[in-house]
């Protein structure tokens, strides 16, 4: 009986071992394939293609569908590791942004996937490429850097003025044309677009509004190539709290009243935002509030997500070259004046311009969108309590 044991095990450790080897073996491969050529390793050149070469008219080194890619240098370093659903577009991308001459950094390995690979199996893909190597590429690194250097820069927020909190207290709302770059907006407009393509938007059959929409939860905002360009945008919109409360702490206590000052130190980012689209044929929303307690449904869902739980609200257009007779605008109605009762000098009409962020007041701001006779996009955040 003891014998079969030891039998047993050893066989088992054989195995393993064996396991192991051809494990080591495929990682010695992968080493040799992504990063095939050291310094002096061999002198023909010219038998790679430059990236120059690869992305001239008619090149079939990388391949306009999904795919990734590794860069050298003439010694044969991996200096880069690419990809994407158009790995072609992701190494012209790469070609217009780096400072290495394109005509002395090399394709080394090229990773070809079927058509219909998600963007997700790609990034898989690179990062294996990237383990497989014994050094982390340049290039790569520099990229890193850059975005990280990026994102800081971008974390100090906007600077609202004693002025937008006055605006915010006295008219319920206010306009706020600087707190995104053109670039995030025209990134985050061609998202939505895709977004809206590909699906992901649906109708929610509901009296009052003819808007598709999306909900997104912020901490896993959708990543793919066509996706991607939505998230500066989306956490501009989520820094608005902090934003606002550091307004609030730089003004005298006395220029503000108490009720927007408690709103503003009390509201919190949310957890999801929505995306809208409205289409061309006079698609609009009535008047309502956000955050209506006369509303049946106000209290309806997880806390956190209800209506009743929404402060401020915050929106960002993001509809490029946008012009008057398109309609769509955001109309914003005197407090206390009921829409069916207003005259023109009860309420203000706001252009959904690209990059343009209007806040206001949950609670009490009557709004409505006006009929649109063009897609017209929006990505909204509702400030939620501290409390949530």
């Amino acid at each position: 009986m003891a014998s079969r044991v030891a039998s047993s095990a050893s066989a088992s450790s054989s195995r393993v071992a064996r396991v192991a080897r051809r494990a080591r073996r495929a990682a010695s491969r992968t080493r040799r394939a992504t990063t095939r050529r050291r310094a002096g390793a061999r002198d023909d050149d010219d038998a790679r293609a430059t990236v120059e070469a690869a992305l001239r008219e008619g090149a079939r080194v990388v391949a306009d569908g999904p795919g990734c890619f590794a860069l050298e240098d003439a010694a044969g370093t991996v200096v880069f590791v690419g990809g994407g659903r158009s790995a072609r577009d992701a190494l012209r991308r790469y070609a217009a942004t780096t400072t290495r001459d394109v005509d002395e950094t090399y394709v080394g390995a090229v990773e070809a996937m079927p058509k219909r690979t998600r963007s997700s199996a790609v990034r898989n893909k690179m990062r294996e490429m990237l383990e497989a190597l014994e050094h982390a590429p340049e290039d790569n690194a520099a990229a890193a850097a850059a975005a990280a250097a990026a994102a800081t820069s971008e974390t100090g927020g906007y600077a609202f003025s004693s002025e937008h909190l006055r605006a915010l207290e006295r008219d319920g709302y206010v306009v706020v044309d600087d707190l995104i770059s053109p670039d995030v907006a025209s990134a985050a407009a061609a998202s939505a677009r895709a977004m809206y393509d590909r699906g992901v938007m649906r109708n929610l059959r509901q009296a009052g509004r003819d808007d598709d929409v999306a909900v997104l939860a912020t901490s896993s905002l959708p990543a793919g190539d066509d996706f991607a360009g939505l998230r500066p945008c989306v956490e501009a919109l989520l820094r608005v709290p902090d934003d606002l409360r550091r307004a609030v702490a730089s003004v005298d206590d006395d220029a503000l009243g108490a009720d927007v000052i408690a709103k503003v130190r009390a509201c919190r980012a949310p957890d999801r935002v929505m995306l809208a689209r409205y289409g061309s044929e006079s698609c609009r929303y009535v008047p309502h509030l956000d955050n209506d307690p006369a509303d049946g449904a106000n209290d309806a869902g997880s806390p956190g997500l209800r209506p009743s739980d929404r402060v401020f609200t915050v929106i960002a257009y993001l509809n490029p070259d946008w012009e008057a007779s398109r309609g769509g605008r955001f109309r914003a109605y005197r407090p206390g004046v009921a829409a069916d009762a207003a005259s023109p000098s009860d309420f203000v009409d706001v252009d959904p311009i690209l990059g343009r962020v209007v806040v206001f007041d949950a609670r009490t701001l009557l709004h409505e969108v006006r009929p649109s006779f063009h897609d017209r996009y929006a990505v909204t955040a509702w400030t939620r309590g501290s409390a949530l």
